[in-house]
């Protein structure tokens, strides 16, 4: 009976261990609250950590670290959040709004993050804004904008730092008078009017003191510390606009300029099944000396269709026009302006327009899409080389791939693609496939479903790969160009989902998708496997989906301009994504601050640390569930084991209002109506 009882009392003291282990566990105590005044309309987590919350009596700054607030101001109450919006790659935020709800003129106000600081405010400046540039070499904003019962824009250049006005110039968009009479009158009228259109395409610094402007009727290079200008040229009536220059023609700007036309051939906005007018496009390039202005072309080049991509190579500007037919490929001689290929310069087609393109030695491999409204297939992709010594197409009949294309990447034994449909290896050499048979995604051809192809990389060479056709994981080699199936046994995620993500960790896999987490070993078997059933309300997963995208955009924006500005050095590495991001990053964002970011010093500190934050792989998984009796719960699950860690209640609120920062892995929470809580998450 003694022993019975001691089992009994064990047994006892083992759940009750259990029980407070869980519950201790399960319960994240909050981090900080902040309380306001009056009730709290939204919150957004800014790109660089900080929190913005709008109330009824104005907008407010706080710090992820302990909640203080950081600034207020008044002058911006009960805000919607559609007027918000973030300044990509700076510190600063846009706030639009208008003056009266009759209003046509757009007004905007420019605000830093790390103070509150309004820089510009267009109603007190009595501007109205058609578009603004943040120039990060001269630490300047440029606005262009419209004073009242004035027809033609004008240009008003800030000091970001101080927010003071250094120049504005209104006679630089206005057009020259032109011929006499009524007919004069009504085409200088239509000048004036196409003057109050935006810039077609972003300022383009020279250096801090000189930029370039692509407006639809000129191209302009001005002092940006006076606004004097140093030369500008009439051009065309353009749409859109593309400033490129050619490390083999130095001191030449080339432009490159939409142009829309109600008669010719190549793209048009409609077809058999729309109304209305057709318009065709064709876009026309331009080379001026960039120091005078003077044109180095006595006629500018011409091409049918839209723009697209520009390759600069060393026998002249390769142009690759975008249609939804099949446009030409040209190339343009850099002496002459003339284009040189095909029969009487007319261009090669190709099997659609140039989506991406890699320089090899054996040519330039092209990826094309071709939009094949004959068999209601949307979208068809293509991989051919293209010559650029002989202007010929290397294949005659290109490789059709299966889906869209996600990503390409140069490998010893070809290009290793990956489509949202196949993973394969084009072989450079013949024009055919390197595997038999692709790994594939199995899915119907026409399925909206996201992109069945989760992929993780160690850092060695080595891909993994979920393929829902085989319900299996793959190695891909890619040294070697093999592949073979790492798990022995099929397998599928609960609640239909498919696999969304691979993290490689020391020994094994760690598969994901939003409610599901599974860890497979080294030898393919599955370690563990933990489904926590999503909550019946999908508006619940909102604020956790869209963190994870804020992530995932964070990481691969600021990736895409780095690699952009390493790109000589990522050419000569055999491995370019793993050097680039393993090595080069670690040095920081130095030198990619003065091409790309708009950050005063110590933001760029908060860019770097956060940036540095979202490249570790995170221990662990958020997810919402629906938790019996508990209700719902944001949920942070390990991946060592599958386990709930910490949970948040959520309980019974059916829009609850959070935001998660999945840098810092902070999450905030609105508690009531005018508390906001952080739950940092370890």
């Amino acid at each position: 009976m003694k022993l019975k009882s001691l089992r009994q009392v064990s047994v006892f003291i083992v759940l009750l261990l259990i029980l407070f282990s869980s519950e201790a566990q399960q319960k994240l105590p909050a981090a900080w609250s902040a309380k306001f005044k009056s009730a709290i309309n939204w919150q957004r987590v800014h790109s660089l950590g900080y929190i913005i919350v709008s109330t009824n009596d104005g907008l407010y700054g706080v710090n992820p670290n302990d909640g203080k607030i950081l600034w207020e101001n008044k002058s911006f109450p009960a805000l919607s959040p559609a007027t918000f919006e973030e300044i990509p790659n700076t510190e600063f935020v846009t706030i639009a709004y208008k003056t009266q709800s009759s209003s046509t003129i757009p007004m905007q106000a420019i605000m830093e993050v790390l103070n509150g600081k309004v820089l510009f405010d267009s109603q007190k400046e009595s501007i109205g804004v058609l578009s603004r540039h943040v120039l990060p070499s001269s630490g300047k904003l440029l606005v262009i904008g419209m004073r009242p019962k004035n027809l033609v824009a004008s240009l008003f250049m800030y000091d970001i730092a101080s927010g003071q006005q250094v120049w504005a110039n209104d006679e630089l968009f206005k057009t020259e008078a032109a011929g006499k009479g009524l007919l004069g009158k009504l085409q200088k009228l239509g000048d004036d009017l196409g003057s109050l259109q935006a810039l077609t395409s972003e300022p383009y610094e020279l250096d801090q003191n000189s930029l370039l402007l692509t407006h639809p009727n000129y191209v302009i290079r001005i002092n940006s510390a006076n606004g004097q200008v140093t030369w500008k040229n009439k051009i065309e009536p353009s749409k859109n606009a593309q400033v490129h220059f050619s490390p083999f023609r130095k001191g030449i700007v080339y432009v490159g300029t939409d142009i829309e036309s109600s008669t010719g051939s190549g793209f048009t906005t409609s077809n058999g099944n729309e109304s209305g007018p057709q318009k065709f496009y064709y876009n026309v390039y331009y080379a001026f000396d960039v120091n005078t202005g003077n044109p180095v072309w006595k006629q500018p080049a011409r091409e049918s269709d839209l723009l697209n991509q520009v390759i600069a190579h060393e026998k002249g500007l390769i142009i690759c026009p975008r249609s939804t037919q099949k446009p030409t490929i040209n190339l343009i001689n850099y002496e002459t302006g003339e284009t040189l290929w095909g029969k009487k310069g007319k261009g090669i087609k190709a099997e659609g327009s140039v989506v991406s393109y890699i320089t090899t030695g054996k040519g330039i491999l092209i990826t094309t899409a071709f939009d094949n409204a004959w068999n209601s297939k949307a979208e068809e992709y293509f991989l051919n080389i293209l010559d650029p010594n002989t202007g010929t197409l290397k294949f005659p009949k290109p490789v059709k791939l299966k889906g869209d294309l996600v990503k390409s990447e140069l490998v010893p034994k070809g290009l290793l693609f990956t489509t949202t449909k196949e993973i394969n290896i084009l072989d450079t050499n013949t024009g055919t496939l390197l595997w038999p048979n692709s790994i594939e995604a199995g899915n119907p051809f026409n399925s909206d479903k996201a992109r069945p192809f989760p992929t993780g990389e160690d850092g060695s060479g080595k891909l993994f790969v979920y393929s829902p056709k085989k319900k299996a994981l793959f190695e891909v080699d890619k040294q070697a160009g093999t592949s073979r199936q790492l798990t022995k046994t099929e397998f599928e995620f609960d609640g239909k989902e498919l696999p969304s993500s691979i993290d490689v960790v020391n020994d094994g896999l760690i598969v994901m998708s939003e409610q599901n987490i599974m860890k497979v070993t080294s030898d393919g078997s599955a370690k563990f496997h933990k489904y926590y059933a999503a909550p019946r309300d999908p508006a619940l997963m909102r604020a956790l989906l869209a963190a994870q995208a804020v992530r995932a955009a964070y990481i691969g924006s600021a990736a895409g301009v780095y690699s952009a500005a390493f790109a000589q050095g990522a050419q000569q590495t055999s491995d370019p994504a793993g050097k680039v991001i393993g090595q080069e990053l670690s040095k920081g964002f130095g030198d990619l601050s003065n091409e790309a970011f708009a950050y005063s010093s110590s933001a760029m500190k908060q860019f770097n640390a956060r940036y540095k934050a979202s490249m570790s792989t995170p221990t662990f998984m958020m997810i919402m569930t629906k938790q019996e009796k508990k209700g719902n719960q944001l949920v942070q699950v390990s991946k060592a084991n599958g386990e709930i860690v910490n949970a948040i209640d959520i309980k019974n609120d059916k829009d609850p209002e959070y935001e998660v920062d999945q840098i810092y892995n902070y999450v905030y929470y609105k508690q009531n109506p005018t508390e906001i809580v952080c739950y940092k998450l370890k």
